[in-house]
């Protein structure tokens, strides 16, 4: 008949999931009245009964380990059967027989596991914590914590040193939760239960399983989006080298350049456009090696210098091919787009500050539309497989407008000088929840020439 000192070594060595019973707490001993009558064969028959059964519980309790004893439910359930067991004995107070007496040892052994199992699952939990709330904060905060998108240039220092920060705080989060959820999965009873969180049921072992994969996946898409966001600012660095070979080789005594990228309608605007885009490029590279603390790399702060100066160079080129900048010929003279273009240049969020004359370069006011349309992700579910499930919206809208151009003279409030601008005005009918409606706006303002005041009139 194995003893309580037998059965805590018989524990310890069958490995982590046993319960380590080694207790030094002493057996209790129950003091029954003395009886004269021997047993009868049916009273032995059920002791040994007993005594199987408790042998029974015992290893149930040894192959579950520690662990389930967090459950009040598992430790109501073992108590339950010692009252039952305690109950039985008062049948029997014939203490010196040896059937007695052994079952009397084994009930003091199975009550003595039971008290120890508690012990320790309560020393456990006072070290994981409350576990389902643990787990319920570490998914809000997985959840609330995406990793971003791959950022597309252009973009400026603001923009850029946000996706960084958005990255390094959804990466940082995925890796605080696996670390936590590594702890509690060493020592917390999470039995597997019918129905999911979201269903109102506990977080289980598959919960354990889902948000670990739900956070790799974080730190895998946080990766993934830092590198396309790289390699692709890379390859667009390389290429544009060979993009600025045409506003480098601009010549205004060549006769083709001179008819087609200094005289010719648009050209002007065109060209400034196209530089101004590649600016925004190569000062993006720039913003993005600083936001991850980097000084920017002779190579990147090389192609902002010359990208400037050959905006100035064309500048100055084509006053040469004209012989002084002037003002473009006005396609309309309407009064109505007239009062229109001043207001809008008098609208203080703007900022355009003092303008000459307004010159309309289309002849009238066009009709526009497009669709434009974008997903809101609402939720994400990674399946124990690892599949990844994205539900939300996606909303569709038609943005329709009416939109004309105009060109006036700004004066630059540092240098005081005075360069051409090209400006379209915009009325909206449709379009997104912060679209201005029914009223002119300005739409896309493109910086041109310098000019002379006095050719304003020319």
């Amino acid at each position: 008949m194995r003893n309580i000192v037998i059965l805590f070594a018989a524990l310890a060595v069958a490995g982590p999931n046993s319960v380590a019973m080694a207790e030094a707490a002493q057996p209790k001993s129950y003091q029954l009245a003395q009886a004269a009558r021997p047993l009868v064969s049916g009273e032995r028959v059920r002791l040994k009964k007993m005594v199987r059964d408790m042998e029974s519980a015992l290893q149930t309790i040894d192959k579950g380990g520690i662990a389930p004893f967090q459950d009040p439910n598992y430790v109501k359930k073992w108590r339950k059967a010692i009252d039952r067991y305690r109950m039985a004995m008062k049948k029997y107070p014939q203490v010196d027989d040896p059937d007695v007496k052994a079952a009397t040892a084994k009930l003091t052994e199975f009550e003595n596991v039971v008290a120890f199992g508690e012990r320790e699952a309560a020393k456990q939990l006072s070290q994981v914590g409350d576990v389902q709330a643990i787990l319920a904060t570490i998914e809000k905060n997985l959840r609330d914590n995406q990793p971003p998108q791959w950022l597309p240039a252009p973009f400026g220092d603001e923009e850029v040193q946000a996706w960084v920060r958005t990255a390094a705080i959804a990466k940082r989060t995925a890796q605080k939760s696996i670390t936590e959820l590594q702890r509690i999965g060493k020592t917390a009873h999470l039995p597997i239960t019918r129905g999911t969180v979201q269903q109102g049921a506990p977080y289980d072992k598959q919960d354990l399983s889902r948000l670990t994969t739900f956070a790799n996946y974080h730190i895998r898409d946080v990766g993934e989006a830092v590198k396309k966001t790289f390699e692709t600012l890379k390859h667009q660095f390389q290429f544009q080298h060979g993009d600025l070979d045409y506003y480098r080789s601009l010549d205004p005594d060549n006769p083709k350049h001179r008819a087609n990228a200094f005289l010719m309608e648009g050209a002007e605007a065109e060209i400034y456009s196209g530089l101004d885009r590649q600016l925004a490029l190569a000062k993006s590279v720039v913003a993005y090696q600083r936001a991850f603390g980097k000084e920017p790399s002779a190579a990147s702060t090389a192609r902002v210098d010359e990208i400037i100066a050959l905006r100035k160079s064309y500048a100055a080129n084509r006053i040469k091919a004209l012989g002084d900048s002037k003002l473009p010929a006005a396609k309309s003279t309407d009064a109505q787009r007239l009062a229109v273009a001043k207001q809008i240049l008098a609208t203080p969020k703007y900022a355009y500050g003092q303008h000459g004359p307004v010159v309309l370069t289309t002849k009238e006011i066009v009709d526009r539309e497009k669709q434009v349309s974008r997903a809101e992700v609402k939720d994400v579910d990674v399946s124990l497989s690892g599949t990844i499930t994205l539900s939300g919206t996606e909303t569709t809208w038609t943005y329709k407008w009416q939109e004309f151009k105009f060109a006036t003279p700004i004066k630059e409030t540092k240098s005081e000088d005075w360069y051409i601008w090209w400006i379209t005005a915009k009325k909206f009918s449709s379009g997104g929840a912060r679209t201005p409606i029914g009223e002119w706006v300005s739409g896309a303002a493109t910086k041109g020439d310098l000019i002379l005041e006095k050719n304003f009139s020319r």
